[in-house]
């Protein structure tokens, strides 16, 4: 499938405009803090490249059931991961050596402390 010339810079553009909208409202949804895991620079965004953003807030859901809050409140246009987790959850994730604590460690604190 050929692939339209400048589109890495198009899919940039509504990945960063997606995830502004989307640091504005974390305010509101009572979030303590939101991990970027992928990085959006040029050369990296490709044509199938979504928001993975990790979120940190007080919520008794089960795991599964979380993310549902943030599709239905923030309406993304593109495709975002949510991974959400409580403070205890994350301090316990923090401590271990594992894939995603190593992410979340590199990744870029968007919201929050």
């Amino acid at each position: 499938m050929p692939m339209m010339i400048g589109f890495a810079q198009h899919r940039l553009a509504l990945l960063q405009q997606e995830l502004e909208k989307i640091v504005e409202m974390l305010p509101q949804l009572g979030i303590k803090r939101c991990t970027l895991l992928n990085p959006l620079y040029p050369g990296i965004v490709e044509r199938d490249t979504s928001l993975k953003l990790v979120m940190i807030m007080d919520d008794d859901r089960p795991f599964v059931r979380r993310p549902d809050f943030f599709y239905s409140h923030l309406s993304p246009r593109v495709a975002v991961d949510f991974l959400c987790y409580t403070p205890e959850e994350m301090m316990t994730i923090q401590k271990g050596n594992s894939y995603l604590s190593k992410a979340i460690r590199g990744g870029e604190i968007i919201y929050g402390e």
